[in-house]
């Protein structure tokens, strides 16, 4: 939440300042980038929907809850993203190009890259920070929990910023060589080429999340880390022989469902059974917390044959 509302306070500002100073200079370079700053501080407000949505409790039409709300404003931001930052900005460096106008007054234009490198560094600092945070907590590096992570808050939000800095630069560079370096096109060769630039940037962080929120809409299953830790602790049972099949699913970022089915000892009756079951999903959310429901299928082998001749179902 708070990497989110940060990114919004400094992308707001910054969208202010790039829309009027592409305005006074005519850049298309900074129109891409003002239109890259309204579509992150738009997505940061589907980011908010998601983090207030996810939280309600599940109900009769919806029995697992609302988790992956977090999933789908993610997923539409990546679109906005795409549809409205992306496609916008390679429009504008094309019809630049065709209709080349050389920008002016650009000393605007490099005061407001500036102010707005430094508050764009300021969110991916805030959001950074608080991914250290969440990789320490879970004992895994920052690059790691990056990879590994089921958040696509927070994924979105330092790829944003990532994407702002690096569009910030370009758009910078594009002015410069417009300036010094004049193409065809009385210097507005740069320009538009720039503009475009900064969009296929926008683009590829669009299909990132867009990709990482689709697998995770679609169910993905919970991280190796977190499986290994999950059969270990149903294993560690001593009236366990083994786990025939687990299947893994997150709800949430924080919020796992598995399905599990075991085989137990041979000589437990019923009554043992259902303790056995009982005392497994306890080990299971001492091993991994973020597992919130389970549903285990305890059976026992008969000693005269293959099948199975007792199966007690437990959610």
């Amino acid at each position: 939440m708070l990497a989110v509302v940060g990114a919004l306070f400094f992308n707001g500002v910054i969208a202010i300042l790039k829309l009027a100073a592409a305005l006074i200079t005519g850049s298309s370079g900074m129109m891409a980038e003002a239109l890259h700053s309204i579509a992150d501080t738009t997505n940061q407000v589907f980011l908010l929907l998601g983090l207030r949505f996810y939280k309600r409790p599940a109900s009769e039409k919806h029995p697992f809850g609302y988790g992956k709300e977090r999933f789908f404003w993610s997923f539409i931001a990546a679109i906005f993203i795409f549809g409205v930052g992306a496609t916008y900005a390679i429009h504008e460096g094309i019809v630049k190009l065709s209709h080349p106008h050389a920008p002016e007054h650009l000393e605007w234009a490099y005061w407001v890259l500036g102010i707005s490198f430094v508050l764009e560094a300021g969110s991916i600092a805030l959001a950074i920070y608080q991914e250290v945070k969440e990789a320490h907590h879970e004992g895994l590096t920052f690059f790691a929990y990056l990879r590994d992570s089921k958040d696509p808050t927070a994924k979105t939000v330092i790829f944003e910023d990532s994407a702002a800095l690096l569009g910030i630069v370009i758009a910078g560079v594009g002015l410069y060589l417009t300036e010094h370096h004049s193409g065809p096109g009385d210097g507005a060769y740069w320009d538009g080429v720039a503009s475009i630039l900064i969009g296929l940037v926008l683009s590829v962080v669009a299909f990132v999340l867009a990709r990482t929120s689709r697998g995770l809409l679609l169910g993905e299953a919970a991280n190796p880390k977190s499986v290994r830790a999950i059969i270990q602790a149903i294993e560690s049972h001593p009236n366990v022989v083994k786990v025939i099949e687990l299947l893994t699913m997150h709800l949430a970022p924080k919020q796992i469902l598995i399905n599990a089915h075991i085989n137990v000892r041979d000589e437990l009756v019923t009554s043992d059974i259902v303790k056995t079951v009982e005392e497994v999903e306890e080990l299971i959310k001492r091993a991994e917390p973020k597992v919130e429901m389970i549903f285990l299928e305890a059976a026992r082998q008969c000693e005269s044959s293959e099948q199975e001749c007792l199966t007690e179902h437990v959610g």
